[in-house]
């Protein structure tokens, strides 16, 4: 006597390729935000072959060719950053400071600002370069 079989498939949507696209766009616009830190102020960052992505939120100082210097997104008169980054470090709650200066940035003024960052209780500052790649 042969007996009906039931068929496992009762078709129906496979959602698991969909959740891999997801997750895979996901982690792009993640690490495609934290690359990119502040674009509305142009820094030629020098390249380095170890670079690598920041993904935790902290201080960020951008220092142009020209020698201005912004916490986030706000230019900041040099006398004034001290008291710019004690509000920063007690808003985000960290003592990490990402310092991204243009190449040409004379190291005077490189240190001045790293100089101000300790003094007003910075402890690890991180340089940020662009990616070189390998010869």
């Amino acid at each position: 006597m042969k007996l009906p079989r039931r068929l496992d498939d009762e078709g129906g949507l496979v959602l698991t390729p969909l959740i891999d696209m997801v997750f895979l766009s996901l982690i792009f616009f993640m690490l495609n935000a934290t690359l990119s830190l502040n674009p509305a102020i142009q820094v030629d960052l020098p390249e380095a072959y170890t670079a690598q992505a920041v993904l935790e939120e902290e201080i960020v100082v951008t220092i142009p060719l020209a020698g201005e210097i912004y916490v986030g997104k706000n230019p900041v008169a040099p006398e004034r950053l001290s008291t710019e980054l004690k509000k920063e470090m007690a808003r985000l709650g960290s003592r990490k400071m990402i310092l991204q200066a243009d190449q040409n940035l004379p190291y005077r003024r490189l240190v001045e600002v790293m100089d101000l960052a300790r003094l007003a209780g910075i402890e690890a500052v991180a340089l940020v370069t662009g990616t070189k790649s390998l010869p």
